[in-house]
Order: C-alpha cells, then sequence, then structure tokens
C-alpha cells in the first residue's frame, strides 16, 4: 500500500491484485492499514462517513456457525453503507445437497455478490475459497485460528479509553487454546506496541505458552481481555467444574478490586454470567462489553467498505 500525500487530505492506494483480496487474518494487515480502518470505524462512529458507502453493492454472508453479534453487526454494517445483503444459511442451502463451498461460492458471485463474508468451523477456510473466486472474502471467524473483525472492534475499544497501544498492559484470560479470538488479539496488540500476556488452566493453554499467575497479575493489568469459556470442554475432561473455574480463574467481587481503577474489562460474548465473570462485574463502569457490541457495527463497516471498495482510492479527511 504506497501513501501519497495531497493538500488536505491523506489518500491510499490498494493495487486491485486478486491476492490482495478480503480481509482473512491480522497477520496480513499491517499497523498502518488497522490504523487506517479505525480512523474509517470511527468516522462511521462520528456519522461522518456518508459518502463512503456500499449504495447498490451487494454483500452475501454465510454462517455455517451460530452467531449473534457478528452475523447480525455484519448485517446492520451493510445495511447502514447501503449494501443489499444475501443471508444464506447453510442448513437451507444446497450445501446439504451436496454442493461443495467452492461452488456455492461461485453461485453467490455469479448472482452478482459484490463480497462474501464467512464464518466456518474449518481453520483457514477463507483463503483456500480466496483462490476460487474474484470478490473479496472477510473472515467472520474461521476454527480456531482467525476473528479479525472481533479483533478490530476490540482495538476500536481500547483506542477510545486509552491514550496510545504502546506500553499497554493486556491480559487475555480463559480458553486461549480454542480461541480465534485470542490469536487475533495477541497478534494485533503486540504488532501496534502493547505488552500481551496469558492466564486460565493449563489445559486451557496451547502448549509452551506462558501463563502469569492469576488473579495477582490483576494488579498491573490495563486491559483485561475475558474469554467464552466453551462448555464443551467440560465434557471433553478439560475442566473440572464450572464452578471451579469461576473460583480459580472468574473475575470476581473480591479479583475486581485488584484492577486499577481505569483499567477496562472486554469479552466477545456471549458471556457465561457466573463462570468467566460475576453478575455485578458486568454492569461496572470498567466494563465496556457492551459498547463492544455498539462498536462492532462501525468496525464491520469499515471492514465492508475498504473490502469491497480497497482497490480503489480511499479518501479520508486530514
Amino acid at each position: 500500500m504506497a501513501l501519497c500525500n495531497l493538500p488536505n487530505r491523506r489518500y491510499f492506494f490498494c493495487e486491485g491484485v486478486k491476492s490482495m483480496l478480503g480481509i482473512h487474518a491480522i497477520s496480513e494487515i499491517s499497523v498502518k492499514e488497522i490504523e487506517r480502518l479505525l480512523d474509517l470505524a470511527d468516522e462511521y462512529k462520528a456519522g461522518k462517513g456518508t459518502r463512503k458507502n456500499l449504495n447498490g453493492k451487494t454483500v452475501a454472508l454465510f454462517f455455517s456457525e451460530n452467531s449473534t453479534r457478528t452475523k447480525m453487526s455484519f448485517t446492520l454494517a451493510a445495511q447502514k453503507l447501503g449494501a443489499n445483503v444475501l443471508d444464506l444459511n447453510e442448513d437451507t442451502s444446497s450445501i446439504n445437497k451436496g454442493e461443495s463451498l467452492i461452488d456455492t461460492a461461485k453461485t453467490l458471485e455469479a448472482m452478482g455478490a459484490d463480497c462474501l463474508v464467512i464464518r466456518h468451523k474449518e481453520s483457514g477456510i477463507t483463503r483456500y475459497l480466496q483462490k476460487h473466486i474474484n470478490i473479496p472474502i472477510i473472515n467472520a471467524g474461521d476454527g480456531w485460528s482467525q476473528h479479525p473483525s472481533q479483533c478490530l472492534l476490540d482495538l476500536m475499544t481500547i483506542r477510545e479509553y486509552k491514550s496510545s497501544f504502546t506500553n499497554l498492559n493486556v491480559l487475555i484470560a480463559g480458553d486461549i487454546l480454542h480461541s480465534r479470538v485470542a490469536r487475533s488479539d495477541a497478534e494485533a496488540l503486540r504488532k501496534l506496541g502493547a505488552t500481551v500476556s496469558f492466564a486460565g488452566p493449563k489445559t486451557l493453554m496451547p502448549p509452551e505458552t506462558k501463563t502469569t499467575l492469576w488473579p495477582e497479575c490483576l494488579k498491573d493489568t490495563d486491559v483485561l481481555i475475558l474469554l467464552r469459556l466453551q462448555k464443551e470442554r467440560q465434557e471433553q475432561g478439560l475442566l473440572s467444574s464450572l464452578n471451579e473455574y469461576h473460583n480459580l480463574y472468574g473475575l470476581t467481587e473480591e479479583n475486581l478490586e485488584l484492577l486499577p481503577k481505569d483499567s477496562l474489562i472486554l469479552h466477545p460474548g456471549p458471556v457465561n454470567r457466573g463462570v468467566e465473570l460475576a453478575d455485578s462485574v458486568l454492569e461496572n463502569p470498567r466494563s465496556k462489553i457492551h459498547e463492544q457490541v455498539k462498536n462492532g457495527v462501525f468496525a464491520r463497516m469499515a471492514m465492508l467498505y475498504t473490502a469491497v471498495e480497497g482497490r480503489k482510492i480511499v479518501e479520508i479527511s486530514a
């Protein structure tokens, strides 16, 4: 991406080559591109991005896993940008008749979709599909791998309350092993200059991951990102009980007192009340979980606009 300065404006140019289509992983997005996406999301939130719209475009959604926040916010984001929305449900699609996902994607492209948003249980699926179609694909969560849109809204929320990511102490706590949110957030935050550490049961940690001591680590934490405990892990014997998890690694009222008064509490949702955190903590002023949900619409507006129109010159007011 080359940058060309003109009077009173900044212009970013993305070359229109197939390898640059879509938004698949945080690892493929530079610091400047992350900042540009955040600036655009802020612009939409402030109601100043009316010229940056997708009027007449069509966004197709394909979610093979359950979702409330991600799917609904992508839908709202597309609608706010003026785009038409195609919502394809796997249970009622021709995939149940034996059609391949590649052919499904090709069908949506042939119908005139300008962008495809996919959530799927298979890691790397969006990058694989991108080799077969010429419209951009946005990764809405693939297996245990990546969740770039959740990462962007987390960054947006943090930036609203903290002056800089540099030297920010971020603690990600919970089921790190199975979390695509943890992978995306940790990579982006480190790229932006933050210090990232992890806490949680050893059975829910990737091999050789260094963990910090809970809850003592909360005393030096600027941002705490709690992860949803996937209850199916208990059935696999990775946890003894949900109550024990809450007592050992949950954010209780007692543990909350260890957090600095200006710290932030984030959670990608859905929240298991009484497991990752106590009911009262969810409504604590330091909790920005509802703000994350709100920011998700604007962050995804920025991603949709950039994915669809990113191969053109995108004007951002100075």
